[in-house]
């Protein structure tokens, strides 16, 4: 079935062809886009026309809750609710928790753990050896939980030990520090 109808006057053909059209009303790079709809785009200038809209929904500065500033190497998004944008930090910030939901098989989660009002540490929940809910660990990775004969219960920073002298020094918040001697030490080739 024919596309048109023979009419007198009117369209002679079953089809339109490009030739068929006035000069001019094929727009074939878009790149002067007529405002009265009165040309109409090829398929090439269509295609180009996607494919950069395309490439443009995978970059995150086509967002309109985005503030990506002067991107370096090892940078990462992340969400700044005081702004309500999605920035890009050198940093990655946390939220201090108690402790996150428990992570599927072979996930761990990273976090600030709030252990009192004054301290906080970072930690790890960790799905280890099949445990499951309360009984999955939380590994403490900083200010290591220690009590200083004056009260304080602020931690301790990681221990150093001093090979020449055989001891261990254990440095606490609160600014004390002790050593311990660890006899019968030997090194192993």
């Amino acid at each position: 079935m024919p596309l048109f109808k023979r009419q007198r006057g009117g369209v002679t053909s079953s089809q339109i062809v490009v030739a068929d059209l006035k000069s001019g009303m094929i727009d074939t790079d878009l790149s002067a886009v007529s405002s009265a709809d009165d040309t109409l785009p090829s398929a090439k200038a269509v295609k180009a026309y996607v494919d950069t809209e395309i490439a443009k929904e995978n970059e995150l500065s086509e967002m309109n809750d985005v503030t990506i500033t002067s991107v370096q190497d090892n940078n990462h998004v992340q969400y700044d609710g005081s702004t309500s944008r999605w920035v890009n930090r050198e940093f990655i910030d946390f939220k201090k928790i108690g402790s996150p939901t428990e992570p599927a098989a072979e996930e761990g989660r990273l976090f600030v753990k709030q252990i009192d009002a004054n301290n906080n540490a970072l930690a790890v929940r960790i799905k280890k050896a099949g445990l499951t809910g309360s009984s999955m660990p939380v590994v403490e990775i900083t200010s290591p939980g220690c009590v200083c004969e004056c009260g304080s219960t602020d931690g301790a920073k990681d221990p150093t030990f001093d090979f020449q002298r055989s001891i261990m020094i254990v440095e606490l918040y609160c600014g004390h520090s002790y050593e311990m001697d660890i006899p019968n030490l030997r090194r192993i080739q």
